[in-house]
This record gives C-alpha cells, structure tokens and sequence, in this order.
C-alpha cells in the first residue's frame, strides 16, 4: 500500500513538473528603441514573454521609449503570459512613451495575462507623453488575472500631460 501511494505522488509531481514546462512565446518585433538623458532613470520593457504552462504570441513594430532629465521611471509590458493555463496573443502598432522633466513615472501594460487569464488584444497607436515635474502617466489595455478574460480592440489612444504634480490613469477592458 506505501508504494501504490508513493507512485501516485511521484505521478502527480510528475504531471505537475511537465505543464510548468509548456510555456511559449513567439515575438516578432521592427524598430525598438529606448532611450535614456541625464541620472538615475529607470526603463525597462518585457516583451513576449511566457510562464507557468502560459503562451504568448506578439507581433509589434516601432516601438519607443524616450526619457530626459532626472529620476524618472518608464516600463512597457506587453503580451506577457503567467501561472499555469495563461495565454496571450497581442497585435500592436506604433506604441510610445516620452517623459522630460524631473522625478516622472510613466508604465504601459498591454495584454499581460495571469492565473489562467486569456488576453488577445489587437491595437493601433498608443502615445504616452509627460513634460514638467513630478508627473505619473498609467495606461493598461486587456489585461486579465485570476481566470479573468480579455479581449480588445483598441485603436489611437493618446495621453499627454504637462505642468507640474499631475497624475493620468486609463484602465481599457482588464479583468483582474
């Protein structure tokens, strides 16, 4: 009896360890670029990615980060999938993000899913822009966490500040 349920453990281990190697990703991308002036600044982007059994396929062109001036923080996450059953398929036109200034933050989530979340989002231009000091510029389109769903369309969508201590969030069809 101890090793008819020493083999039903082992089995189910076994079965555990082959779907957190399914993951996949397919990225085809044209024209990265990020940039960075001036000190201590922060820019990241993800990409493509996928974990826990998740799959992702993206395919995105001119993409563009741009910073100036001091302390600022930018990342762009896009078609990333997450935890066991996760997928994303994301299409992407132009996307960009240019901050100047002092102390800004600026975050772009396109299609992350997470939890078992599907997310297949299909987009034209996303422009972020920030000027002055202290800013902070969010914008998450399709999204989906915990066994949520996402699907999007979405074409032109603009966010632009200037000035000083201002704050611009847009949540577009996420499922958290």
């Amino acid at each position: 009896m101890k090793k008819l349920i020493a083999v039903a453990v082992a089995t189910l281990f076994a079965g555990a360890a082959f779907a957190q190697t399914g993951s996949e990703s397919k990225v085809s991308a044209d024209d990265l670029k990020q940039n960075q002036a001036g000190m201590l600044n922060n820019q990241t982007l993800d990409l493509g990615n996928a974990k826990g059994g998740g799959k992702s396929n993206v395919t995105a062109k001119g993409i563009s980060q741009n910073q100036a001036g001091m302390l600022n923080n930018q990342s762009a996450s896009i078609g990333n999938a997450k935890d066991k059953g996760s997928e994303s398929k994301v299409t992407v036109g132009e996307i960009k993000q240019n901050q100047a200034g002092m102390l800004n933050n600026q975050k772009l989530s396109i299609g992350d899913a997470s939890s078992g979340g599907k997310a297949k989002v299909t987009m034209g231009t996303v422009t972020q822009n920030q000027a002055g000091m202290l800013n902070n510029q969010e914008l998450k389109i399709g999204a989906a966490a915990n066994g949520g769903k996402s699907d999007v369309k979405l074409k032109n969508v603009s966010q632009n500040q200037a000035g000083m201590l201002n704050n611009q969030k847009a949540n577009v069809g996420n499922a958290e």
